[in-house]
């Protein structure tokens, strides 16, 4: 079921595990005791069984409901953080933002659409409202925020820095409900829900492909998407939860605050060429046989680009003449398979073409600074069951290459 609809019935279910009873969370929701527990059962009935036990001390969360409450607490911790009504070192709590405490469904699905159309007239549009019940709710928004949210241009409204903090709060807080979902236990006890996994280019086929098949192997149930990109548009997906993970070739620092990277293994690189190569018939092979060679190159400002340097600059070779550079590995194979061109390579990445005899790894010792091959994750991220066995799968992969 989608939890976004049932915000209001979340934040009573998050006040009474953190208070332990009705009376305590009502004071902390500044609501009556009663509101509280309509809110609960409400919440209850929707999602098919209990989520407390109640007793005469009180009322504690079974294990579902501690489960969804975990969840919804980190989704209005993230809508805290945005809120600008406090400017305080120390993080303010959910319980004092009036962005938490009064976010709707509305308000999320304006938000949404206003950055998607970029007008208030368009946005209506789309979610078949008039415009000014699309105004008066983007105004609501921005007195919760504590802060104006948009710019007005020429062309509509675009959002300013609070705003752009606030949509990225928002679909945090969005993928922590979905994950709630996914983990919501099934009749037949299987694990659901949607993996999103960013790919790198020349980094992943040994290690992904086998860890997708495990957790296919045994979560038939889970979707699987795999999408591909450059580095820079898929951090930005993963900061703003459109993938769950991203797997490929690190950089040497972490490329945001709230980015965090797990080295899987380290990678090295060859030389490789048709097997029909004029290099590759050679009896013997030294670098400056390869002063004249024509190359295809990774794309700059990449770790193969930063190793495709140190090995020319330790080999006392200049740089190729031509500028082909490439960000797909099925076309540099078509290059090297067409032509007289050599590239830089993970033998792991070529092995069945190199098995095939389709390619060969030329003898040249090849120094570069070890590609660090893992994974990166949000900051704080809390991995759904599935994708905690996608990770255990990855590292498993790893650990045979």
């Amino acid at each position: 079921m989608e939890l976004l609809p049932h915000l209001r019935p979340l934040r009573a279910l998050v006040a009474v595990v953190q208070a332990g009873s009705s009376q305590r969370a009502a004071t902390l929701l500044h609501v009556a005791q009663s509101s509280v527990a309509r809110a609960v059962q409400q919440l209850e009935l929707a999602m098919g069984g209990a989520l407390l036990l109640r007793s005469g001390r009180g009322m504690q969360p079974n294990a579902l409901g501690q489960r969804l409450a975990l969840r919804a607490q980190r989704a209005l911790e993230l809508l805290a953080a945005a809120d600008c009504h406090k400017r305080r070192p120390s993080t303010i709590s959910w319980t004092d933002s009036p962005l938490a405490l009064g976010l709707s469904q509305r308000h999320v699905q304006t938000l949404l659409a206003l950055q998607q159309s970029g007008s208030e007239g368009k946005a209506a549009q789309a979610l078949g409202l008039s415009q000014s019940a699309v105004h008066q709710s983007l105004s609501q928004l921005e007195h919760l925020a504590g802060s104006t949210l948009f710019v007005r241009t020429r062309g509509g409204l675009r959002l300013d820095e609070a705003g752009a903090n606030l949509l990225r709060a928002v679909q945090l807080a969005l993928a922590e409900l979905r994950q709630a979902e996914d983990e919501w236990p099934q009749v037949h006890g299987r694990l659901q829900g949607r993996l999103v996994i960013g790919t790198l280019p020349f980094s992943t086929t040994m290690l992904l492909a086998p860890a997708v098949s495990r957790v296919l192997d045994v979560q038939a149930d889970v979707q699987v998407a795999i999408v591909d990109g450059t580095f820079d548009a898929l951090v930005q997906q993963l900061r703003s939860a459109q993938i769950d993970c991203i797997v490929g070739a690190l950089r040497p620092t972490s490329p945001a605050a709230d980015v965090q990277q797990e080295v899987l293994f380290e990678d090295r690189l060859s030389v490789v060429a048709r097997r029909d190569h004029p290099l590759a018939q050679r009896r013997t092979l030294q670098w400056r046989h390869l002063a004249q060679a024509q190359w295809v190159m990774p794309m700059p400002q990449t770790p193969a680009a930063a190793a495709f340097a140190q090995m020319l600059q330790s080999a006392g070779m200049p740089a190729p003449p031509d500028a082909l550079h490439v960000n797909s590995a099925l076309m540099m194979l078509a290059f090297l398979a067409e032509g007289d061109r050599l590239a830089l390579m993970s033998p792991r990445q070529v092995a069945r073409e190199l098995e095939q005899g389709q390619l060969v790894e030329l003898p040249l010792l090849v120094r570069h600074t070890p590609r660090r091959i893992g994974v990166m994750l949000r900051a704080g991220y809390l991995p759904t069951p599935a994708a905690a066995q996608l990770l255990d799968a990855l590292r498993a992969a790893a650990a045979t290459l």
